[in-house]
């Protein structure tokens, strides 16, 4: 507010990378210009942010007129006015949960379109429909969202179609709006005809799932869109004081003088994950919603873009490619949505009163730009380039195919922020994890916070259950090729005596349980100068492509040793876990923590074994899941460059001893009686050679060369087993080339 009182609103956003999509998306400019830009506001930021913030283009009439037809009153039969709402796909309306509270209520209620004056001042004969909330209902009061989306049905009174009402999309975009903003709400305040509340409102907070802003609005406000100078959805208005969010991003307070709204990207956060839990006809008509959000090039469809938009999702796989901005999953909604008889508002109702089941997450943002992802880095090390691992012919026709790659990309590579997964489609797990480290910019993320830190030394902790965490699908690969983020859900577990274990909150519940164990670990990407990116790459640890069944107890463990003092201090300070030394988080922290020690680049492959025959059939009774096996053991590929030399060591760490004792995976179909046995993991140091073989993925040449294996001395085998990380060998032997005579 101080920013915008002294003629620099632009200075209200303290996040310059989303400064700069702003820039780019309201000015054509290419992203490295509007980063010019930003990173020199006075060499050309006030026309777009300074004094002259109050010139719009005169297209804000033409689409603010089109904006505003997709806006309704709703009221019930006998002509009360409830509240508003407004078209986001040809079919589907939202408005708040509080206006709209259950499928009983929606079907009491009625859609009233052009309910508004002309231009001569006159009433307009209104168009009503009636809701359908038998085709498609979605509701959510919990988590800070406050949003229902249900279908129109049929025409009760009017001339009006609903192709010709357009419809504001729901996107998680980042380029839509900035703190200082300009925005415009069309609204029904006290049930009056249509009005419109614009420009003098700018926004003044950003908080988690909400934006709040300063504006007018009454009671009968509630369900209107909050749109940008471009008249784009940013948020869905409920409520005239700050209700769901008290302090904003920076932990500062939030007058009660200003507007709050729920934020656009996290309801299309929300819709997303929830997708997975419809049936197929709401699911399509969600995902139609979904697409429209990506695709729609204006801010507000015309009724011509609409009917068009309509007819190409008709024709196309109905699946939303990307997810969110900001979602919020707190304990109560960890609890898997499934569908049977019952509608969806009961069953949202029943999970969200259902007990949790681990520690809540701090929000989880997601980057709804999939293009923008840069991936795995073959050039990230110094002097060496060590390509993605290559797959056989074989091998390939197992793997997932990209639908979004584009012609010169790899058909199967999937780019998240620092790292890339190749899918193996027909196990619905990945082939391999690949992501790059920079020590030197590494950074923590407190999972309760969500605050970014300069990192401490010591392991993540054992944080929540990994299956009761939220977990994103990925929509640029089919759905049949990926585990469901629901299957991991309602595991049964005994104790060493055989007695089932009741209390799912408790430790030994998750530790006898398959819980969904990263790949690439959840702080691996976490690094660089871009706080946005951080939380980004966080996020994007969470899609299940990198995540597999990992016994609870496989999935933790902490060093004892450090290979220098920092790292034997900061070790020390750690109470050993009794999962022991050497378990695969234990591996995983050698690794990161070595990295940030040193300093240095590091690159990590990692994935599963594949055994067909001897891995453990685990389909937990789920048709669209017959055929799925838990492997047995995982592999890590670490790539560094010291001496000057590149240094690729493989390690292989095998859970066997712990998938009999899950009684989800029992060979012998009964529990077991005797203690869980945790020194009997065996781990092992491959050859590089070795573990091609197992794989059966091509490493390359120059990894093969770089091989530390033999420094350790010879084994027919290609692998040893090691009990600690000094057993592993980390550096080959300097490579001096030979004089000529």
């Amino acid at each position: 507010m101080s920013a915008i009182e002294s003629g620099r609103p632009g200075d209200a956003e303290y996040e310059n990378s989303r400064k700069v999509r702003v820039l780019q998306a309201r000015t054509g400019v290419s992203l490295d210009e509007a980063a010019r830009v930003v990173a020199r506001p006075d060499e050309g930021a006030e026309r777009i942010w300074g004094k002259t913030v109050d010139f719009v283009d005169v297209a804000f009439f033409e689409r603010g007129r089109r904006a505003a037809r997709a806006v309704a009153r709703i009221v019930t039969k006998d002509g009360a006015p409830l509240g508003t709402g407004f078209l986001i796909s040809p079919r589907l309306m939202m408005t708040n949960n509080h206006v709209i509270g259950s499928e009983a209520e929606a079907a009491a209620l009625v859609a009233e379109f052009e309910y508004e004056r002309d231009v001569g001042g006159r009433m307009l004969a209104p168009t009503t429909y009636e809701f359908e909330p038998t085709t498609c209902f979605v509701t959510n009061s919990q988590d800070d969202l406050d949003y229902t989306v249900v279908a129109l049905g049929r025409r009760i009174s009017g001339a009006t179609e609903l192709a010709a009402l357009g419809y504001l999309p729901v996107s998680a975009a980042r380029n839509k709006h900035q703190l200082g903003d300009f925005v415009n709400i069309i609204q029904h305040p006290d049930g009056r005809p249509k009005e419109a509340v614009i420009r003098e409102n700018q926004l003044v907070a950003r908080s988690g799932t909400t934006l709040d802003y300063i504006a007018d609005t009454e009671p009968g406000s509630s369900g209107s869109p909050v749109l940008n100078v471009q008249f784009a959805l940013v948020a869905l208005h409920h409520w005239g004081t700050p209700h769901r969010e008290l302090t904003d991003e920076n932990g500062k307070t939030i007058p009660k003088t200003v507007n709050e709204g729920i934020r656009a990207s996290s309801i299309s956060s929300d819709l997303t994950t929830l997708r997975t839990s419809l049936q197929s006809g709401p699911r399509s008509l969600i995902d139609e919603a979904l697409q429209l959000g990506l695709s729609s090039d204006a801010p507000a469809a015309s009724a011509q873009t609409a009917g068009e938009a309509s007819a190409r999702m008709q024709s196309a796989p109905m699946v939303a490619h990307v997810q969110d901005g900001v979602a919020t999953w707190n304990i109560p909604l960890s609890v898997s949505i499934r569908l049977g008889d019952a509608p969806l508002a009961q069953m949202i109702s029943a999970a969200a009163s259902a007990p949790g089941t681990g520690a809540a997450e701090a929000r989880v943002e997601l980057d709804p730009d999939y293009s923008d992802r840069d991936g795995y880095d073959p050039e990230f090390l110094p002097g060496a380039e060590v390509p993605l691992p290559k797959l056989s012919r074989d091998l390939a026709k197992l793997a997932a195919k990209n639908l979004r790659a584009g012609r010169n990309e790899d058909p199967y590579e999937l780019k998240y922020h620092h790292y890339s997964v190749i899918m193996n489609g027909a196990r619905k797990l990945a082939f391999v994890s690949a992501v790059n480290i920079d020590g030197a910019t590494s950074k923590d993320y407190d999972r309760s916070t969500g605050k970014i830190t300069e990192p401490t030394m010591g392991i993540d902790g054992d944080g929540a259950s990994e299956a009761s965490e939220l977990w994103f699908p990925e929509h640029r690969i089919r759905d049949d090729e990926q585990t469901p983020r629901d299957f991991y859900e309602g595991q049964t577990t005994f104790d060493a005596q055989g007695n089932q274990i009741l209390d799912k909150r408790t430790s030994g519940h998750r530790n006898r349980m398959f819980q969904k164990g990263h790949l690439t670990r959840r702080q691996d990407p976490l690094w660089g100068d871009d706080e946005s990116i951080i939380k980004f790459a966080n996020a994007d640890t969470f899609h299940v492509t990198n995540c597999s069944p990992q016994v609870g107890f496989f999935n933790m463990g902490i060093f004892k040793q450090g290979t220098n003092a920092e790292m034997r201090a900061a070790s020390e300070k750690q109470v050993v876990h009794q999962g022991g030394n050497l378990y695969w988080r234990a591996l995983e922290e050698f690794v990161l923590t070595n990295a940030r020690a040193e300093r240095e680049r590091v690159s990590v492959f990692t994935g599963a074994v594949f055994d067909d025959e001897n891995d453990i059939p685990w389909d937990r009774g789920r048709q669209e899941m017959r055929g799925f096996k838990a492997p047995r053991q995982f592999w890590k590929l670490l790539l560094r460059v010291e001496n000057n030399e590149l240094q690729a060591t493989a390690l292989v760490a095998d859970q066997s001893p712990l998938i009999d004792y899950v009684p989800e995976a029992l060979l012998r179909g009964e529990a077991v009686s005797k203690p869980l046995p945790y020194d009997k993991i065996k781990k092992y140091h491959f050859s590089v050679a070795e573990l091609q073989k197992v794989t059966g993925l091509a490493f390359g040449a120059t990894v093969m060369k770089a091989d530390t294996f033999g420094a350790g001395g010879r084994s027919a085998s290609g692998r040893r087993e090691v009990r600690r990380i000094e057993d592993v060998v980390i550096l080959r032997p300097p490579q001096t080339k030979k004089r000529r005579k």
